[in-house]
């Protein structure tokens, strides 16, 4: 994904147009962990396995705005800091304070991060090489574009991760439900279709029973939760 698509995801928290491809939690005061759909399941998607989101981690101002993302590739990092709030700490506040840490705390023993001039220009890649030195990482070949941190070697005295759940209101709730039952149907329903076809449907049936369930796990799940 590159900085246009990243910025759009942005622009769409900022707007609050978000709900329906962009789900965050929050990990810090100014830190927040998202899975990222950019496209959107439809009946004409063809059958192949490649799909699914994104990880990100956005960045907010004291203000509650949206300034910044970092993209989790797990063996990469790709960070973008839109251009009027570049330069102000944020980024390298948001590493050290708690995307590093919580990356870390879930057992990642390496981080790694490509920095191309190349790519990105002569000027961003200075700055973001200076944020990867200040955070401890360092080169691993000779040009100077691959970047390599040790969880043994990076300074938690700065964590900052404090992980608190999401708002979900009732009639989002009651969508999700919905859906869930509409996926049960559809289960159902090509069960029906498989039996009468070709004799069996080698359990669906019983997968279908299991996804109606989650119409009201789905309510106790958020009432546990809060």
């Amino acid at each position: 994904m590159g900085d246009k698509e990243i910025r759009k995801c942005i622009d769409k928290l900022n707007n609050g147009k978000a709900e329906e491809s962009i789900f965050v939690r929050q990990i810090s005061k100014t830190v927040v962990v998202a899975k990222v759909w950019t496209e959107q399941p439809k009946m004409s998607d063809n059958i192949i396995g490649n799909f699914g989101s994104y990880r990100f981690f956005f960045i907010k101002n004291d203000l509650d705005k949206y300034v910044g993302a970092v993209l989790d590739m797990y063996h990469d990092l790709h960070w973008y800091i839109i251009p009027e709030k570049r330069k102000q700490g944020y980024l390298t506040t948001a590493l050290k304070e708690s995307i590093l840490p919580y990356l870390f705390y879930d057992e990642r023993e390496i981080q790694r991060v490509t920095i191309d001039k190349n790519a990105i220009g002569e000027k961003n890649y200075n700055n973001s090489k200076n944020v990867a030195l200040k955070l401890g990482f360092t080169a691993i070949n000779e040009t100077e574009t691959e970047f390599e941190l040790k969880q043994s070697d990076f300074n938690f005295d700065n964590e900052n991760l404090n992980e608190i759940n999401s708002d979900i209101n009732n009639e989002r709730i009651e969508t999700l439900r919905k859906r869930i039952f509409y996926a049960y149907k559809t289960l159902y329903k090509i069960s029906d279709e498989l039996f009468m076809t070709v004799g069996g449907d080698k359990e669906l049936k019983k997968v279908a029973d299991e996804v109606r369930k989650f119409t009201w796990k789905i309510e106790d799940l958020v009432w546990e939760n809060k």
